[in-house]
């Protein structure tokens, strides 16, 4: 074992065995040096850990009667809290499947140090019914993202479920071309953005709904110059992709931080006599608005213009009368 090659080794170890609340002795590291057929000396423990401070690695050092006796290995890349948020985002992402996801939170377990992994443990609680069934996801992103760099097109199929939950391709498994322009991630699901030559405008795929990807080494179609991805995704996630209108909704202030999780703090509010809120606020109107506003009935009604209100009646008395039916 080379001289660069045992430092190395004890980089490894003291990262792995000791932090701030565990210590690792002389004895450790001569016993760990011995299980790798290795013998070393005292000096030469105490020379490499001062090759490893020198290198600008915190490490604390504990002498007894002028022996260096005890080492803590407390430089760390991510703090725990770091790692915590980290691990949280993996438990509870949609796109991993459960198997993947256990073996990346045991890798960022291993970023901290032997007392810290005790404490890092998922914090949200997620039922496994709702985590993707398998690992393709992660293969279809790293795909796209290969045909982004390469500036390529790519061909995949789209699926569906029929009646017995099978997975099953869209369109008699018809094959769309799309030149990939961005990965959205919202409301915890992947989303490709794109052209679509079949359809011929930029739309949207659900990653989770793809087929694996493969480029036809074709260069990508340019994105128009007034392609907006911000706007683009307003239109996606909050699923009012319809004409822009300017309405008035009478709300009960509880209710206030739902309006501004859905549209954002671009909103007028004004006080009613009554204590009630009215907020203006710019829409897009679609058959989704109205199915968001009306889950708050009794505490958010839309009260302008007129000819909103009159559609919003009308969407209520169809689904009625096929309720009816």
């Amino acid at each position: 074992m080379t001289n660069k090659t045992r430092v190395l080794y004890l980089l490894q170890y003291m990262k792995e065995q000791s932090d701030a609340g565990k210590a690792v002795t002389n004895t450790d590291i001569k016993n760990f040096f011995l299980s790798r057929g290795e013998k070393v000396t005292l000096p030469t423990i105490r020379d490499d850990i001062a090759s490893l401070r020198e290198a600008g690695y915190d490490i604390s050092v504990r002498e007894m009667n002028g022996v260096a006796t005890y080492y803590k290995f407390l430089y760390r890349e991510w703090t725990l809290p770091e790692l915590q948020i980290l691990i949280d985002a993996v438990s509870s992402g949609q796109f991993i499947s459960p198997e993947k996801s256990r073996q990346m939170i045991q890798k960022l377990k291993l970023m901290a140090g032997p007392t810290e992994r005790e404490q890092l443990e998922p914090g949200i609680l997620v039922s496994e019914q709702v985590k993707a069934p398998n690992e393709q996801i992660l293969y279809i992103i790293q795909a796209i993202k290969d045909a982004m760099q390469k500036d390529e097109q790519i061909c995949f199929q789209h699926y569906e479920y029929n009646e017995d939950k099978a997975r099953v391709p869209k369109h008699d498994g018809y094959v769309y071309t799309v030149s990939p322009y961005a990965l959205i991630w919202k409301k915890d699901r992947y989303y490709l953005v794109g052209w679509s030559d079949k359809h011929q405008s930029i739309t949207h795929f659900r990653i989770d709904r793809m087929g694996m990807p493969k480029s036809n080494h074709r260069y990508r179609r340019p994105a128009p110059k007034d392609f907006c991805l911000e706007d683009r995704t307003d239109k996606i996630f909050s699923m009012f992709d319809g004409p822009e209108e300017t309405v008035t909704l009478r709300c009960e202030p509880k209710v206030l931080g739902q309006v501004i999780d859905q549209f954002g703090d671009d909103i007028r509010i004004c006080k009613t006599q009554d204590g009630k809120l009215d907020i203006t606020v710019t829409v897009h109107l679609a058959p989704t608005f109205f199915g968001w506003l009306f889950q708050y009935v009794g505490e958010m009604t839309l009260i302008a213009p007129d000819s909103v209100c009159q559609k919003y009646v009308v969407m209520m008395k169809n689904g009625i009368d096929v309720m009816r039916e």
